[in-house]
């Protein structure tokens, strides 16, 4: 009880500190996701190996990250949001100073995962400490804030990449989040208010279980463009993934303490709205992939213009998300989700509709379309699903939240990938311009008309 009456007005006094912490590690994670895809010609080079073998790199921190978020967003809610935080901003800031003087790709890959680890710790907990802060009709606004720190990691990150390795030397691309860490660390050691752990169990199958299903089917879809989607690699660890989740499913069903209470998704506004969050994390994560790589590739532009192309959406995100956040405390998420995704859709469908050689006025007018409908889409989308989930689950709805979207991510980059060299090759000289693209973009249109029926088809929690 004295813990209870206490906690209130300290949390009113500190929650705008609160939510300014948290953002730090919300940028840090997806920044550092996106950050190499610019640079992996760059590494590639510097160590002697193949962009191929190089992508790894980037592989290996979306790989450990997706699969470990659930298991964290649960010991989050067992032993306490801010003990998860700042040990993953410690995980993080020893990964990224190994990775910049690793002496070789191998060591690189390897100290990638440690850092994968540490932002696998840090996501899976910042919404559930941003719900814990503020009252429920300020919940959406403050989550518009939290939403607009993942598009600015997500859109600057081969920006900044570009930068870097066009300027000065690929190091830094680690380098930087050393700074960055201590300070975060130093914040949230203050700012953010200790809980007591609970009296639950572990569920150690589940985690388990959880981590395989995870790795095996992002493994999966990371590598069917090298090895096919129909190669018996890739089916037989589809397959293997999903039979281990199915089990991972009934063994949920039946113990105690579950790793993930299934009874989240028996409310309608939590499932169909983390499904609309993967189905457009991965049309979303395919743009940003494609758009810098088909710049450079077939546009002949550098990394650094080809980064600038996603300036417009970095923007749109920084100066409306706390609005559409804001709006959502207000107006049905349903509305604001479905005319966000309707808008994503029609940038999608401008994307298609370029000719072979585009100027750049026309690539971030598209972009601009796009930028205005994700801005709408996810912060109205992550507020409905918070707010589905009980106190003590919201570490886990977190977890489940920001699974979707670094899954949704891996589907997205592998789709792109996939269907970009594929036209490329069939296209003969049209395929060192555009055009190969246009038919992902169209996808991405068709598939984000779906996002707005689903989020259209929910309905408020009573």
């Amino acid at each position: 009880m004295r813990e209870r009456s206490a906690a209130p007005p300290r949390v009113r006094q500190n929650k705008w500190l609160v939510l300014a912490t948290v953002m730090i590690g919300t940028v840090m994670g997806p920044l550092d996701g996106s950050i190499a895809n610019v640079a992996m010609p760059a590494i590639a080079h510097a160590l002697g190996r193949g962009v191929d073998e190089a992508e790894w790199v980037l592989l290996a921190y979306i790989l450990v990250t997706a699969s470990m978020l659930v298991l964290f967003g649960r010991l989050g809610d067992l032993f306490g949001q801010k003990r998860i935080y700042l040990g993953g901003f410690a995980v993080f800031g020893a990964g990224s100073l190994a990775c910049a003087f690793a002496p070789n790709l191998e060591a690189l890959i390897a100290f990638r995962v440690v850092q994968a680890v540490g932002a696998a710790m840090l996501v899976s907990c910042t919404q559930a400490i941003i719900v814990d802060a503020f009252a429920p009709h300020e919940r959406g606004r403050a989550i518009g804030f939290n939403g607009a720190a993942v598009a600015i990691g997500l859109s600057t990150g081969p920006i900044l990449g570009g930068a870097i390795v066009t300027y000065s030397d690929w190091r830094w691309i680690f380098l930087i989040n050393i700074p960055i860490t201590l300070v975060a660390m130093t914040l949230a050691a203050i700012v953010l208010r200790p809980t007591e752990p609970k009296d639950e169990g572990f569920d150690l199958a589940g985690a388990g279980l959880s981590i395989v299903g995870l790795f095996s089917l992002s493994l999966a879809l990371s590598r069917a463009h090298v090895w096919g989607w129909t190669s018996s690699r890739f089916l037989w660890l589809v397959g293997a993934s999903l039979i281990v989740l199915v089990v991972f499913v009934a063994v949920e069903r039946r113990v105690r303490h579950p790793m993930l209470d299934l009874d989240l998704f028996q409310n309608r506004m939590f499932s169909l709205s983390t499904i609309a969050a993967f189905i457009y994390f991965t049309a979303q994560s395919g743009v940003i992939f494609l758009v810098p790589l088909t710049a450079q590739l077939a546009l002949g532009a550098t990394p650094l213009q080809a980064g600038i192309l996603l300036i417009p959406m970095t923007l749109l995100n920084i100066g409306i998300a706390p609005l559409a956040g804001s709006l959502s405390d207000r107006i049905a998420p349903r509305y604001l989700s479905t005319l966000g995704a309707l808008l994503v859709a029609a940038g999608g469908f401008l994307l298609s509709r370029l000719p072979a050689v585009p100027t750049t006025v026309q690539i971030m007018g598209a972009i601009v379309v796009a930028g205005f409908g994700t801005t709408i889409f996810t912060q109205p989308n992550n507020s409905a699903i918070m707010g589905a989930a009980p106190a003590n689950r919201r570490g886990v709805a977190a977890a489940t939240l920001a699974t979707a979207r670094t899954t949704g991510q891996l589907l997205g980059v592998a789709t792109a990938g996939a269907v970009y060299f594929s036209r490329a090759a069939m296209l003969g000289p049209l395929g060192k311009t555009f055009a190969p693209a246009t038919a992902y973009f169209a996808v991405v249109g068709a598939v984000m008309i779906v996002v707005a029926a689903i989020s259209f088809a929910r309905r408020e929690a009573a």
